[in-house]
């Protein structure tokens, strides 16, 4: 879904980077030194730009940070594939929110490695979906950010393998039965009768 009026150039960019193992790269780009606490990030030298930088394992050691931004994260599971959504927690992380949004007007950007399906970003491109801070802040709790389908390469590996192995196992078992049967044709009781009763004739 695409909000009316175009996405302007920002003062602070928020980006987020899911990964395919399920772990999170987060960097916050200022043309400024911000005015809260950065000890749990890591500041990038040298460039114009103030830029801090983060890794984690997943969402649930993001959500355990204290600045961070005010995202749930809910992930479903199938077979070969996850599902993921995102929703807003407007009251999470507020003054932390405030303080970057206080520093000028910005972007988030949250790149996902997937299909994205339903969004309440101003912006989708690819794999990127982009809203104005000012206008997160503002949003109601509890609304879906985004939601995603994002395929499982390990284990469509492992599925397209079993699913051939048990193919060929399947033809080979057939395969194994119908020579069976054609032995048993071949040699059984009673055409081995058969063979005794010409005998006997030849014998004669």
């Amino acid at each position: 879904m695409l909000w009316p009026g175009p996405v302007q150039a920002a003062e602070v960019l928020w980006q987020i980077d899911l990964r395919d193992d399920g772990s999170i790269y987060e960097s916050l780009t200022m043309d400024q030194s911000p005015g809260f606490d950065t000890r749990e990030w890591k500041q990038l030298e040298g460039g114009e730009k103030f830029k801090l930088e983060r890794k984690l394992e997943n969402w649930q050691a993001y959500q355990a940070l204290s600045q961070s931004l005010p995202i749930k994260a809910e992930i479903k599971n199938y077979i070969v594939f996850k599902k993921t959504s995102l929703f807003w927690e407007k009251n999470k992380s507020a003054g932390f929110l405030q303080a970057v949004t206080d520093s000028g007007q910005g972007q988030l950007r949250i790149r996902i490695p997937g299909a994205i399906g339903e969004s309440s970003a101003d912006e989708v491109k690819d794999m990127t979906a982009t809203w104005e801070l000012k206008r997160l802040a503002a949003m109601e709790d509890g609304q879906k950010l985004l939601a995603a389908s994002i395929l499982d390469g390990l284990m469509l590996g492992v599925t397209l393998f079993g699913t051939g192995f048990l193919i060929i196992v399947i033809w080979f078992m057939r395969r194994m039965k119908r020579v069976n049967n054609l032995i048993q044709e071949r040699y059984s009781l009673e055409n081995i009768g058969q063979e005794e009763d010409l005998d006997e004739n030849d014998d004669w």
